[in-house]
């Protein structure tokens, strides 16, 4: 094979046009649909300019030789090819970076714990001292930094070996994935929901796991980057591997909220004003012998703590009469995020006077106790 140019443009292309719509229906789900759009929202914007600009990066490194072997590629070529690979290192770990804020600011939404809330806290402080720990062996592994692209011209500079620069960097990228996609697994199992609801979120927030995997090949890359003469040809291998191992990251970070353009525009079921499917959190139960009609109880997105209501003392005969009871199952939103709506089955007692009238009963006339 004498070129993977057409590889690493067609394979990178494809992975970014993906991510890049992925993002997009994301946009669009928490603006227009769910109505609530969050902070994580706010840095998976920013992520579709610098993905953008990583995928230019992507293109740069194939127009000046990457993907070739060294001996077609000019003296000129090779001099820029060394200074684009420098800028990569630095936008690489920024766009790791910002990924995994998403990751976290999607995690503060849907915290229900002090504890959990300062675990992500924590985690993002960790994340950002790997990010500039990257940084400064990026920008100190030569002294003068221009020995890194001009070794000829600084014989007697000073640079760190391969190993650090390459390994280190990679393994702290790494470490950050792992931390960040097994963060919220205990949080969520113990949910209060049905234990094949709790699976369900679980995979879908774990499904990130794809990118760390898609890492290590990258290690096999960086193995071959420092053995091999042939740096052209290498670098043509690793724009495909950081182009899938990016785009992939983006694309799990963006999968929970595709389930609201699913239920929208393919099930056709309508949303209410917090991104649920129905037109409103409790609906509405009617019978033919009695017209009452329980309140409409709207519940923001954040989870809430069920609480025991009590019941208003009310004078009269409160037995209900055969065939005007209420349905004895309603739910109580604990948690909804991203079109997945997690709820706690509940009794629901209706007490009415003979004297009052429907018309004049309100929701504090209801018991609502845990199942």
């Amino acid at each position: 094979m004498k070129t993977l140019q057409p590889a690493a443009n067609g394979i990178s292309t494809v992975f970014w046009l993906l991510s890049t719509i992925t993002i997009c229906l994301r946009l669009w789900s928490r603006y227009f649909i769910i109505k609530n759009f969050g902070w994580d929202d706010a840095v998976m914007s920013a992520i579709l300019v610098f993905n953008a600009g990583q995928q230019g990066m992507f293109y740069l490194f194939v127009r000046f030789g990457g993907g070739l072997h060294i001996g077609d590629v000019s003296t000129e070529e090779l001099l820029t090819l060394t200074k684009a690979l420098f800028a990569e290192e630095i936008y690489y770990i920024w766009m790791h970076f910002t990924i995994k804020m998403s990751f976290l600011f999607f995690y503060l939404r849907i915290s229900h714990t002090r504890q959990f809330t300062y675990l992500v806290y924590g985690t993002m402080g960790l994340v950002t001292t790997f990010t500039i720990i990257a940084w400064l062996i990026y920008c100190l592994q030569c002294i003068p930094l221009a020995a890194f692209w001009d070794a000829a011209a600084y014989p007697d500079a000073k640079c760190l070996s391969t190993k650090i620069t390459y390994y280190v960097a990679v393994a702290l990228c790494i470490t950050g994935d792992l931390i960040v996609l097994t963060l919220p697994i205990q949080p969520l199992w113990n949910m209060q929901a049905s234990r094949r609801r709790r699976i369900a979120l679980i995979a879908v927030i774990t499904f990130g796991g794809v990118s760390p995997l898609v890492s290590f090949l990258r290690i096999i890359v960086l193995h071959e980057f420092e053995v091999s003469p042939d740096f052209t040809w290498t670098l043509g291998k690793m724009v495909i591997v950081s182009a899938i191992e990016l785009d992939v990251a983006i694309m799990v970070s963006n999968a929970a909220s595709l389930k609201a353009i699913w239920v929208r525009y393919i099930t056709k079921k309508p949303f209410d004003s917090t991104g649920q499917p129905g037109s409103s959190s409790y609906q509405k139960q009617k019978h033919s012998a009695a017209s009452n009609e329980l309140s409409e109880l709207p519940y923001g997105s954040r989870p809430k703590r069920l609480r025991r209501t009590r019941v208003a003392s009310i004078p009269g005969d409160t037995t209900c009469e055969r065939g005007e009871h209420w349905h004895n199952e309603s739910e109580e939103e604990l948690f909804h995020q991203n079109g997945i709506k997690v709820t706690s089955s509940v009794d629901m007692v209706s007490k009415r006077d003979r004297s009052t009238s429907s018309a004049e009963l309100n929701r504090n006339y209801f018991e609502f106790t845990r199942k």
